[in-house]
């Protein structure tokens, strides 16, 4: 992201500072009057505001509720409203960035750049009102925004309980597109709270770089400082979810919805990112700190930034004009700013005139900052940390002071989890999402995720996670669940089970019986997955089906004949024992992610062996095991899930179907 103080030129490419590149501009539409244009001059006082239209582009900026006088509840509700279309020749900017970054024209990169360039070139709307109904109730009025087509106001909000998020939605014409909803959330006065800077904070951006600017803004795929996740999920694990983060950003607040999708992908979603409205740099961080010191003037702020721009300077500021409020400074040391100035200690020192040498601390890796917030902060880990924090994080990196030991602490089932899987076919992931899908968890799929591919090629080249605490993953499926790193399915399924209540606990009324539900999975991924993926490559994965194809007929010939009546037949004996219990499941008489395998299984083996199955069903061999993938079929949410774009078809993987090899048996 651009800044003020990076606007040196490298190898003859000169990048234009904020003020340089392209902003909004008002845009009449046509039949627009000259009344309106004079009008929006009066800001939020102008007695016509205009409605907004279908052909609108409207942002709506997280933010986060306070008590005001009197113990009501207020927040200052931001929306910036655009025209929905450029200002000025696409082609014309996206060909000049792409130019100077050295790509060819038609290039793929082009495509991207014209998606994170339009903000830049839609012309504002200067004098909207947009209505806004918060929590799905009662609407709010938002504006009228000035010339820049902003607008920013101090509501009254209905009560609510401390740490909570509210949603809201603009209430908008149909077809009117942006960034449609915001999240508040409701921060008690005391406590602890965050305040943090994204560029080269905790994102990288090259502020150093001219070129690495424009190409980590408009090309590349965010990308977070090593570390910085696992430190953040450390902090809040100390302070706790109700405490509020404010990312305070310097970029041009074009740039808001490209750095709200990156908090959000990255580690939290808590609101609170403050983007620049004035193109500012110190003056606009401060400015916004002695707002939020309005808002909460009892919290007790951790301020994080970095040695690139003017944070430094900032933080040292707030400080003083607020003593007692700020309570640590950490500043990464970013090594290869230029200039080199920057890090200088003798910089540091003056900004930070006045500052207790305790309270700032410069860094260079985020695990030097780990001891210091363990000082400051009260542990509330390990029994009594608030169930918001168990929501959002459960568990983070803890490093030794003495040694570069680790340790793990605690999950929260609610955390959300990421799954990495090969997209365009279901494969052994499929197990886990029939999971977390049947738990209603939060998880995302790089499986869904255009792109992500590289991801999946990153964890199988080991490049990810290189990170001293995770081993290297030998294929997927592949979980991260904040800074927990796994594979294999029963592996994965067996860490899932108790914390998506898809099994007992280890510490209940049936502590052994997690065990007995992994054994079931076990057989059916052996008899039920891996030898039927051995029907058509059992000589080797490495050769085509073409050239063991004698082979796999005999395989699935005799697979069909002897091993899928044996799996099955096993199945259908615990389905009738004593430990299955009431009902069709497998253990206990009730639901576990045991079933969801079988489930899983069975499905993939009636689309390889459709005539097999078809019979052994008709004549009615094995009723509970087809009892039990029937009644799995309809549980609620699975079959949504089922009828959803998200269940992929079977094709190139697991469960295959050559009609050479459907034998009836």
């Amino acid at each position: 992201m651009s800044s003020s103080s990076s606007a040196a030129s490298r190898d003859a490419v000169q990048l234009p500072n904020q003020t340089e590149l392209p902003s909004p501009s008002v845009k009449e539409r046509p039949g627009q009057s000259k009344i309106r244009d004079v009008l929006s001059y009066l800001g939020p006082l102008n007695p016509f505001p205009h409605k907004v239209t279908k052909d609108d582009v409207v942002w709506l900026m997280d933010n986060v509720a306070f008590r005001g006088a009197g113990g009501t509840w207020q927040g200052e509700f931001v929306a910036a409203t655009f025209v929905g279309k450029p200002s000025c020749n696409l082609v014309d900017v996206v060909g000049d960035i792409a130019e100077k970054l050295h790509f060819a024209k038609g290039a793929q990169e082009e495509a991207t750049i014209e998606r994170r360039i339009v903000p830049f070139v839609m012309g504002v709307s200067p004098g909207s009102q947009v209505r806004v109904n918060f929590n799905a109730a009662a609407g709010l009025k938002l504006g009228p925004g000035g010339r820049n087509g902003i607008s920013s106001d101090i509501r009254s909000l209905p009560g609510s309980l401390g740490g909570s998020v509210m949603s809201s939605t603009a209430e908008v014409p149909t077809g009117t597109k942006g960034l449609l909803e915001m999240k508040t959330m409701f921060a008690e006065p005391e406590g602890w709270a965050v305040i943090s800077d994204i560029d080269d904070t905790i994102k990288i951006t090259m502020t150093s770089d001219p070129l690495g600017i424009l190409r980590s803004t408009f090309v590349s795929d965010p990308t977070p400082v090593a570390g910085m996740p696992e430190f953040y999920k450390r902090i809040q694990g100390r302070i706790g979810a109700t405490s509020p983060f404010f990312y305070l950003s310097a970029s041009p607040y074009n740039l808001y919805p490209f750095l709200r999708a990156f908090r959000d992908a990255s580690w939290t979603t808590i609101p609170g990112l403050l983007s620049n409205l004035t193109l500012g740099t110190q003056e606009y961080k401060v400015d916004r700190m002695k707002k939020i010191n309005s808002w909460l003037p009892k919290r007790k702020m951790i301020c994080i930034g970095d040695s690139t721009q003017r944070d430094p300077e900032s933080y040292g500021e707030i400080y003083r004009t607020f003593p007692g409020w700020v309570h640590v400074i950490l500043i990464r040391k970013v090594s290869d700013v230029d200039p080199q100035a920057k890090n200088d200690d003798n910089r540091f020192e003056d900004a930070f005139k006045g500052v207790p040498k305790s309270v700032w601390h410069v860094f260079e890796e985020p695990s030097e900052c780990l001891q210091i917030i363990d000082s400051i902060v009260p542990s509330t880990v390990d029994g009594s940390l608030h169930p918001f924090s168990q929501r959002l994080f459960g568990f983070a990196m803890a490093t030794s002071t003495s040694s570069a030991a680790v340790k793990r602490q605690r999950s929260s089932k609610d955390v959300p989890y990421h799954l990495i899987y090969w997209p365009g076919l279901p494969g052994r992931g499929e197990h886990i999402r029939l999971a977390l899908e049947e738990a209603g968890a939060e998880y995302t799929d790089t499986a869904h995720i255009p792109g992500a591919v590289n991801e999946v090629l990153a964890h199988v080249k080991g490049e990810i996670p290189d990170d001293g605490i995770n081993i290297p993953s030998f294929a997927p499926p592949i979980l991260q669940h904040g800074a927990l790193v796994i594979s294999q399915t029963p592996n994965i399924l067996l860490y899932l089970g108790t914390r998506l209540g898809l099994a007992p606990s280890t510490e209940g009324d049936d502590p052994d019986g997690l065990y007995r539900i992994n054994s079931l999975t076990l057989t059916a991924l052996d008899g039920l997955s891996n030898e039927p993926h051995d029907c058509h490559h059992p000589i080797s994965t490495e050769l085509y089906y073409e050239d063991q194809k004698e082979e796999s007929k005999r395989k699935a010939q005799e697979y069909v004949k002897t091993r899928l009546p044996k799996f099955l037949g096993y199945f259908e004996r615990v389905l009738g024992s004593k430990a299955s219990g009431d009902g069709p499941w497998l253990y206990g008489g009730r639901l576990t992610y045991a079933d969801l395998v079988l489930f899983q299984c069975v499905d993939g083996v009636k689309f390889q062996f459709p005539r097999a199955m078809a019979k052994l069903e008709r004549e009615g061999n094995y009723p509970k095991v087809f009892a039990l993938y029937a009644a799995v079929k309809e549980r609620p949410k699975v079959k949504a899930y089922l009828e959803s774009p998200r269940r992929q078809k079977y094709s190139n993987g697991i469960y295959r179907y050559y009609e050479e090899l459907d034998f009836e048996g």
